[in-house]
């Protein structure tokens, strides 16, 4: 009971010191007494102005009623917050400056001691009240009488600078720009609904539309713009702010996989032809990569957008994985037929012209990561190239075929498919490789 009995003094505690703090920002209202009781300088300007004067803060300040007052307006992003359980509201804090001049409140600060700037409260001098609407969706309305921490500085030449803080509900759409990132417009109307254009002008301060640079979690500004509207019948201006969150949470992972797979497709190439481990390897990369894709276009047009790109990503490697799995099926299929087991003269003159050059040739020639010694290594020069009896008998039948050949494609002929399998399979791990390099490149940029 003790202890509980402390924390409820505490949660007081500092509720009489919020309370109190939100109280001193305010400047009191300067309430009219006589000029006995008058003990100061600023005291006794603040009454001259005020008090015994036909001065009314409900009027507008300007000397005739035909004439137009012109005020300067300038915001800043103090910070931004997503509304619980809408995606598409967010709150966005502003600070609102506006500064005009009023025809009635000026001194001579020579005869007031050289005083040149005093506070003032909002209920001693005319101040304007705005409605905020958002641009999309919402028709609620929402007012700066709620708004907070309100500053108010006169000048002696009858400038007003008037500062508040504002929390407005603004509705935003989405629009996808770059893939890690989710990016929000939100367009926010603030108009007048007592005064029209004639009796108000609205002007921007040109280096009052500010925004942190610090990100304002878990939200970052990219860009705000102000723009007044001074031809409808209300005089009202309107803010673009744009703003971004990270979601990379998600897509980082979605990206991970799709980097594994892209190297268990290189990978495949590094396994013998005709072992098993390649023919699991390629099959379930493929049933994966299909499985994955349609799960990712799925997910990208129905909850996000950005992830549509990671499936195109994705679809590229399934290609190329495609091709290795195409490739794969093709040459065990000429290994294992007899009656094909000759590769076509453009593929052996291709390898051997890759060959002439010597580390392209020490490249082609590596071996396989699953090589065993009852397989033994393929062969990796031509002139070492063994034929046996069935293939020497088969020459044999096809020797007058062969004479009608050129030396050199007398040389095609006798190269069979276990001999270029391995060159071909370094080759296309190097294309692969390249179109990786360069597809990866083209979406991180």
């Amino acid at each position: 009971m003790i202890a509980v009995s402390k924390m409820v003094q505490n949660g007081l505690l500092v509720l009489l010191v919020g309370v109190s703090i939100v109280v001193a920002e305010h400047t009191k209202p300067f309430l009219c007494v006589t000029q006995m009781q008058i003990n100061s300088t600023e005291a006794a300007l603040k009454s001259a102005l005020f008090c015994g004067t036909s001065y009314n803060p409900r009027y507008r300040p300007v000397k005739y009623q035909q004439d137009r007052l012109a005020m300067y307006i300038g915001a800043e992003v103090i910070n931004v917050e997503r509304v619980q359980k809408d995606d598409s509201k967010v709150e966005i804090t502003l600070e609102l400056l506006m500064q005009w001049y009023d025809a009635f409140l000026h001194w001579n600060k020579r005869t007031s001691n050289n005083i040149e700037t005093i506070n003032v409260s909002e209920h001693n001098l005319w101040t304007p009240t705005f409605a905020a609407k958002s641009f999309h969706k919402s028709p609620r309305v929402q007012s700066t009488k709620q708004c907070s921490r309100i500053k108010c500085h006169l000048s002696y030449d009858g400038e007003v600078i008037y500062t508040v803080l504002c929390t407005f509900v603004v509705d935003c759409y989405s629009e996808a720009r770059y893939w890690a990132f989710e990016t929000k417009i939100c367009t926010l109307r603030i108009y007048s609904v007592e005064y029209d254009t004639n009796q108000l002008s609205l002007f921007h301060f040109q280096r009052r539309l500010s925004y942190p640079s610090y990100p304002l979690l878990p939200y970052k500004i990219t860009s705000f713009q102000m723009a007044t509207v001074n031809s409808t019948m209300s005089p009202e201006f309107r803010m673009d702010i744009v703003i971004e969150r990270l979601i990379g949470s998600h897509l980082v992972v979605f990206l991970a996989l799709i980097v594994a797979f892209s190297l268990m497709n290189l990978f495949s190439l590094w396994l013998r032809m005709d072992s098993n481990a390649r023919s699991v390897t390629i099959a379930v990369g493929s049933v994966m990569q299909s499985l994955y894709l349609i799960i990712l276009y799925w997910y990208g047009a129905v909850k996000m957008k950005p992830v549509l790109a990671l499936a195109h990503l994705l679809l590229g490697t399934y290609l190329f994985g495609a091709v290795a799995f195409g490739w794969t099926y093709y040459a065990r299929t000429q290994i294992h037929n007899r009656a094909g087991a000759r590769c076509p003269p453009a593929v052996a003159q291709l390898i051997g012209l890759l060959r002439k050059s010597r580390p392209l040739r020490s490249f082609l020639s590596i071996g396989y990561l699953n090589e065993s010694a009852k397989q033994g290594k393929l062969s990796n020069e031509w002139e070492d190239a063994q034929v046996d009896t069935e293939e020497t008998q088969r020459r044999d039948e096809d020797a007058q075929a062969a004479d009608t050949h050129s030396s050199s494609d007398g040389e095609c002929v006798r190269v069979e498919w276990q001999e270029v399998v391995q060159p071909i399979d370094r080759v296309l791990f190097c294309a692969m490789l390249t179109a990786y390099l360069i597809m990866f490149a083209v979406y991180a940029f």
